[in-house]
């Protein structure tokens, strides 16, 4: 996976004073590991809710629009739109927080992905990003792989598909 952090340590800047990127060269679990302190109080059975295939009204594709030329921009697949009901008692932090933590548990074995679980990617960690939108919310689930993105979209339409049992 292809995220990167600055490095602004004073051996970390080149020639021209710019730092440079450095790989984050975490690995799934070690994200997991990462998130799980701030877990507590967001179990599996809270997020029943969130991982519902009734919670979804539609799934789009997320797309970031990269520089290709002196003046075009390309758009890059990077995963699914998910827009998902109000749902009682989720602000979009609290959803974001929830689905983040039932990747954490499914990545660490902790707990089981739902059926084609739209926000756990087996050798990917996910970024989940959940924000009001309208009369309800959408969850940014991204990754800067491109065919990890086609498989987040392509679960997230199956798991979203109509007259698909809650």
């Amino acid at each position: 996976m292809l995220r990167f952090l600055l490095a602004a340590g004073p051996l970390l800047v080149g020639c021209s004073g710019v730092p440079f990127l450095v790989p984050d060269t975490r690995t799934p679990a070690d994200h997991a590991r990462e998130i799980e302190p701030r877990c507590r109080g967001f179990d599996e059975a809270g997020a029943s809710a969130a991982l519902s295939p009734g919670a979804v009204d539609s799934v789009e594709p997320s797309v970031s629009h990269v520089k290709s030329g002196p003046n075009d921009r390309e758009a890059r697949p990077r995963g699914a739109r998910i827009h998902v009901r109000p749902l009682p008692g989720f602000s979009p932090e609290a959803l974001q927080r929830t689905l983040e933590c039932h990747q954490a548990r499914v990545v660490l074995g902790r707990a089981s992905p739902v059926g084609d679980d739209p926000y756990v990617l087996a050798g990917h960690w996910l970024d989940i990003a959940a924000a009001s939108e309208g009369d309800g919310l959408v969850v940014d689930v991204r990754t800067d792989d491109a065919d990890g993105a086609r498989q987040v979209l392509e679960a997230a339409r199956r798991f979203a598909k109509p007259g698909k049992a809650p």
